[in-house]
């Protein structure tokens, strides 16, 4: 009997395009607010500082059906062990969020998760040009 695998489906490119320039941004962006600095952030959950290379762009609420995919206030930059490993901590990460946005923001963010959100192609191509230009007036701004 032969093997069987699972075949992956392979992912949309400008989804990917977008999501790699959000997270650049949300990175960045993350690093200068919490150290100072560009090469190194601290993770919204546990607190490390550590390069941001090896940090994520970790969501504060799972479970999402591109409402919320590219939600600046929900996504903060948090360490791959956090983010991968430890589920995402979302305890610990539902009390910060709740602290910097309040609880009235949090339950709206709950209920909004799982509305469906179809993004075109040249949605995820306006996406992607915006966090690039985010992105650079942000680098350029601390050079």
């Amino acid at each position: 009997m032969g093997r069987f695998y699972k075949i992956k489906k392979s992912s949309d490119p400008k989804k990917e395009t977008a999501w790699k320039w959000f997270a650049k941004y949300i990175k960045l962006r993350d690093a200068i607010k919490t150290t100072g600095d560009v090469l190194y952030a601290k993770c919204i959950t546990c607190g490390e500082i550590l390069p941001i290379e090896d940090m994520d762009a970790g969501h504060g609420i799972p479970g999402r059906m591109n409402s919320i995919l590219f939600n600046e206030d929900i996504v903060h930059c948090q360490c791959r062990p956090c983010n991968r490993g430890g589920g995402g901590e979302l305890q610990m990460y539902k009390r910060v969020l709740i602290d910097m946005y309040g609880q009235e923001k949090w339950d709206y963010w709950q209920s909004t998760k799982h509305n469906s959100v179809h993004y075109t192609q040249f949605d995820y191509e306006q996406i992607a040009k915006t966090y690039r230009q985010k992105y650079k007036e942000l680098k350029g701004s601390i050079a």
